[in-house]
């Protein structure tokens, strides 16, 4: 019964901890986000549930920067205040070990691993990859994007006004093109409608009238229907499974460190638990705290540690480096907490 009490004051103490951190880095993380998503507006236009979207597909790269370095502050918060308070003193006189808290923690330091590498592994390139087809799929719309009213438009080489519009179909269409060195076209219709297929987009004109004329001649045509075609520049997106996206990664020079660093960051939780809870559990009488100066040591090298990995790394450092951060905090828990607690 004690066991099972002792676990949900250690929940307890570590959600309120850590949403309290989580929540202010995460809505700093969305308006960063916002920001740089509104950007956008500049090329592309997009309303309130399309800009929603897009803040989706950002949510898990979100999430997968904030949850490491919240968690470690949670941690380091919920343990300073308990030791401070003489909280994990009493628990101590009680009869329980160090061990015993932080095996508490380090099932939810588990948790929060295996959570981070499904994002990163899995959801990210999903996201991503719908990110950039949506981008792509927005841009080609713009290139389409014919207002009524407005001057200087152009569809492929011809510039085009147009009375009236309501979503792809338009009224009492202009359109007019020069080219040095051959005659001038001038195409009048009642009606016009743009079709987008494979990536060639055709204007179609009905019932209206052609002209073509330079200095000496004019010739003029009547039609029911006429095409104009134009060649949309770039490729469709093409999505990749999760093994073709990394298998992909893995080819690139430059790019084959990303699963590393992703691996790494995601494990933080794990590998970093017993440095900073080496230096948050103290005996506030004869001990003086320097876990906050630590915790962003240890962050800064965890992050230096994984940038290096993305840039430099094979799985042999990988498993070399993650293992040298377990064995450098069982071995501070070791000496600076366990053989006193």
């Amino acid at each position: 019964m004690g066991r099972v009490s002792l676990s949900k004051y250690i929940s307890e103490n570590f959600t309120k901890a850590f949403l309290t951190i989580f929540l202010p880095l995460f809505f700093i993380g969305s308006l960063v986000s916002i920001v740089q998503l509104s950007s956008l507006t500049k090329f592309i236009q997009v309303d309130f549930f399309e800009m929603m979207r897009l803040y989706g597909y950002n949510l898990p790269a979100m999430l997968f920067y904030t949850i490491p370095i919240s968690f470690l502050i949670a941690i380091t918060t919920v343990l300073l205040r308990l030791s401070t308070e003489n909280e994990l003193i009493a628990l101590f006189a009680l009869g329980f070990r160090s061990k015993d808290i932080i095996r508490r923690l380090l099932f939810s330091a588990v948790l929060f691993s295996i959570f981070l590498l499904l994002l990163s592994i899995i959801k990210m390139p999903q996201t991503e990859q719908q990110y950039k087809a949506f981008k792509i799929d927005k841009l080609r719309e713009a290139k389409l994007n014919i207002s009524p009213s407005k001057l200087g438009q152009k569809f492929g080489d011809f510039f085009v006004y147009l009375k009236s519009k309501d979503k792809t179909y338009m009224r009492d269409i202009v359109i007019y093109t020069k080219e040095k060195g051959k005659s001038d076209r001038l195409f009048i219709a009642k009606e016009a409608n743009i079709d987008n297929s494979n990536s060639v987009v055709s204007l179609i004109l009905n019932r209206g009238t052609g002209y073509t004329f330079d200095k000496k001649s004019l010739k003029m045509v009547e039609y029911e229907q006429m095409k104009i075609f134009q060649k949309i520049k770039g490729k469709s997106y093409t999505y990749r499974d999760i093994k073709e996206y990394w298998k992909k990664y893995a080819k690139n020079p430059k790019k084959k460190g990303k699963i590393l660093f992703f691996i790494f960051i995601s494990l933080i939780p794990i590998i970093a638990l017993y440095i900073v809870a080496s230096f948050s559990i103290i005996n506030p009488r004869y001990q003086k705290s320097y876990a906050y100066p630590i915790l962003g040591v240890t962050i800064l090298l965890l992050y230096i540690v994984a940038t290096l990995l993305q840039k430099h790394g094979t799985p042999l450092t990988l498993g070399v480096s993650l293992l040298g951060v377990i064995f450098t905090g069982l071995t501070l828990f070791h000496y600076r907490v366990a053989r006193y607690f």
